[in-house]
């Protein structure tokens, strides 16, 4: 019985030997989640004399208005059917709301035509009356 328990002891002080001196190879990293639309740290609030040109409504993919409008000082805009974003600038044409659930450039033709990109950060339909909010990143084209 004394054998027994004599090499019981040894076998555990073995694997406790062998698990200390295992090599570190098995690490995992993990990156976080990216976010969609972010406020970089270098942008800044226009006059209204340097948006004046952005002002008014657009016509996107979707068949929706998209206004850009101002208020005093400060830069909005807003989806025909949610609430209104107010927005910086984060180059001449390039835009994202302070919120940042919204990101658009606005690309302005000598011919009066407008392109452009909105990305906006929406609503995810409620399923089945779960309480559970999130939200779905929307990509849209300006016609």
């Amino acid at each position: 019985m004394k054998k027994f328990a004599f090499a019981l002891i040894l076998n555990a002080l073995s694997i406790a030997a062998i698990a200390q001196t295992a090599p570190d190879t098995e690490t995992v990293t993990i990156a976080g989640i990216e976010k969609p639309i972010s406020l970089p740290s270098n942008y800044h609030k226009m006059w209204p004399n340097e948006y004046r040109e952005y002002q008014g409504a657009y016509m996107l993919s979707n068949g929706k208005t998209f206004s850009v409008f101002s208020k005093g000082t400060k830069m909005y805009a807003k989806m025909e059917d949610q609430e209104r974003h107010e927005i910086v600038a984060i180059a001449p044409n390039a835009f994202v709301s302070l919120d940042e659930k919204l990101k658009m450039r606005v690309d302005l033709h000598d011919d009066g035509n407008v392109s452009g990109e909105l990305l906006m950060l929406v609503p995810r339909a409620n399923i089945a009356g779960s309480g559970v909010s999130s939200e779905e990143l929307v990509t849209i084209a300006f016609r």
